[in-house]
């Protein structure tokens, strides 16, 4: 999966959705998941979100919203320069966020699929 799909998939709330059908086939199976692809993805989405969820949370709000604008309605980030914050806080921000989804370690069969 590429990286922006990874990081759109966490601001528009695709990880949390994936998470709860996860977790919900789960416990469906006993606590234990039945092949080892639901239990990889399961594992991957529980990164995608423990890595986004620390990084964000020492963001301000106004970029964070940002980020879910840009995801969910398609808002161009060039919209956003100088007003919520220099334009080089925002390149940061996109870098730093390519950065994480990049060294985030994806199971096979999601590899196989982007």
């Amino acid at each position: 999966m590429k990286q922006r799909h990874i990081i759109g998939h966490y601001f528009t709330g695709y990880a949390d959705w994936a998470l709860k059908g996860l977790e919900y086939l789960k416990q469906e199976e006993g606590g234990h998941f039945s092949n080892r692809y639901a239990e990889e993805n399961y594992n991957f989405w529980i990164e995608v979100r423990r890595v986004f969820d620390d990084y964000t949370a020492t963001l301000p709000p106004e970029i964070v919203q940002m980020q879910h604008d840009h995801y969910k309605r398609r808002k161009p980030f060039g919209e956003y320069y100088n007003i919520v914050a220099p334009t080089a806080v925002i390149q940061e921000v996109n870098n730093e966020l390519n950065r994480l989804a990049k060294s985030i370690e994806q199971p096979e069969r999601i590899k196989q699929f982007s």
